[in-house]
C-alpha cells in the first residue's frame, strides 16, 4: 500500500512538470516591419487535491512528579529597646515551601494526514497574437521589446526598450472560441511610440508665484504640448480645526495661458476666492497618456513635476 502512494505521488509530480501553462513571444521593433502575428501555445489547467497518511514521531507531556520548592528563607535583623539603647539580633526570615508538578517529553509513532496538490489538464490553448505598432517620429529606433505572456488562457503584455521611445498603448482586444478540445484565441495590441525626450523636457517646473488672482509658473520648453497636462490644487491651512481643500482637478487647455515657458492660471476664473488666511497651493503638469504607458517603470517620477506656494494673506 505504502509502495503505490508512493508511485502515484511520482506520476502525479511527473504529469505537473509536463504541462505547458506559459508561453511568451518578443516582438523587438527595430522599424524594419509595423506588424507581426505571434502564435502562442500553453494548457489550460486547474488544481485538485488529495490526501495520504503517512507515519511520523509525535510527543505528549506527562507528569514526572513533584518537587519541593522553598522561597524566603535566609536571616533578617530584629531590634528593640533596652535600658541602656537598642539591643538588636539576626533570626531566621520566614520560609515558604510547597510542592510543584514536574513534566517531561515522551515521543511515540502516529500517523498524520497530508494534503498533496496537483495539476490537472482542462483543455490545450492557442493565442494568435497581432501586434501593430505606429512611430510618429522619425527618430531612429534602436529596438524597442513588446513581450506578449499567455498564462493558461490569459494574456498578458508588457514593454521594454531604449528609454527614447514612450510605448503607449492605443488598443487591445481579445476574441475566444473553442474549436473541439482546443480553446483559440484572437489577440490585437496595437502601440504608439512616442519621442520621449520632448515631453520629459516639457513636464519640468519652476519659478511658481502669485500675483493677485493670477498664479504664474515656469514649463519646460515645448514644440507641442498636446499630450501635456496640468492640474491645481489649492488648500486653505486652518491654524485650528482641519484644513480645507478649495480646489483639486486636472485642468483644462482654456484654462491655462503658455506662452513659450511662461505659463500662468486665473485662479478666480475657476471660482477659488482667496480672502485672510494660509494657503497652499501645488501646480503639476505631467505627462497626459501614463495610465497607458506600457514601459512606465523606466522612467520612474520623471514624468511628471510640480511646485507648491505657500501663500499668506492678512
Amino acid at each position: 500500500m505504502k509502495m503505490f502512494i508512493c508511485l502515484m505521488t511520482l506520476l502525479a509530480s511527473l504529469n505537473a512538470f509536463a504541462f505547458r501553462t506559459s508561453d511568451s513571444k518578443t516582438f523587438v521593433y527595430d522599424g524594419s516591419q509595423n506588424s507581426v502575428e505571434l502564435i502562442l501555445r500553453t494548457e489550460k489547467t486547474h488544481t485538485e487535491y488529495r490526501y495520504e497518511d503517512y507515519t511520523d514521531t509525535c510527543t505528549r507531556t506527562e507528569m514526572a512528579g513533584y518537587r519541593t520548592v522553598c522561597t524566603g528563607g535566609g536571616s533578617m535583623t530584629q531590634c528593640h529597646h533596652g535600658p541602656h539603647g537598642p539591643i538588636c539580633r539576626t533570626i531566621p526570615g520566614p520560609r515558604h515551601c510547597y510542592q510543584e508538578p514536574m513534566y517531561r517529553t515522551v515521543y511515540y509513532p502516529c500517523t498524520r494526514t497530508r494534503r498533496i496538490d496537483f495539476q490537472v489538464k482542462d483543455y490545450d490553448v492557442e493565442a494568435r497574437v497581432i501586434v501593430d505598432v505606429t512611430k510618429i517620429s522619425p527618430e531612429a529606433t534602436p529596438g524597442e521589446r513588446i513581450n506578449v505572456i499567455l498564462t493558461g488562457e490569459t494574456l498578458s503584455y508588457t514593454a521594454t526598450g531604449s528609454k527614447k521611445f514612450f510605448v503607449v498603448k492605443k488598443k487591445q482586444d481579445e476574441r475566444s472560441s473553442m474549436n473541439g478540445s482546443v480553446k483559440m484565441i484572437d489577440g490585437l495590441l496595437a502601440v504608439e511610440l512616442i519621442e520621449a525626450a520632448p515631453v520629459l523636457k516639457a513636464v519640468k517646473m519652476s519659478d511658481i508665484a502669485l500675483n493677485g488672482s493670477e498664479l504664474n509658473f515656469t514649463v519646460g520648453q515645448a514644440e507641442t504640448r498636446a499630450n501635456i497636462g496640468f492640474s491645481l490644487k489649492v488648500e486653505h491651512k486652518k491654524l485650528f480645526g482641519s484644513d480645507t481643500v478649495l480646489f483639486n482637478r486636472e485642468l483644462a487647455q482654456a484654462e491655462v495661458a503658455v506662452n513659450d515657458t511662461k505659463a500662468s492660471v486665473d485662479i478666480n476664473k475657476l471660482g477659488v476666492e482667496l480672502e485672510s488666511g494660509k494657503y497652499e497651493i501645488t501646480a503639476k503638469t505631467f505627462f497626459k497618456l501614463k495610465p497607458d504607458l506600457m514601459n512606465e517603470k523606466q522612467f520612474g517620477e520623471s514624468l511628471e513635476a510640480s511646485k507648491t506656494l505657500v501663500y499668506k494673506i492678512r
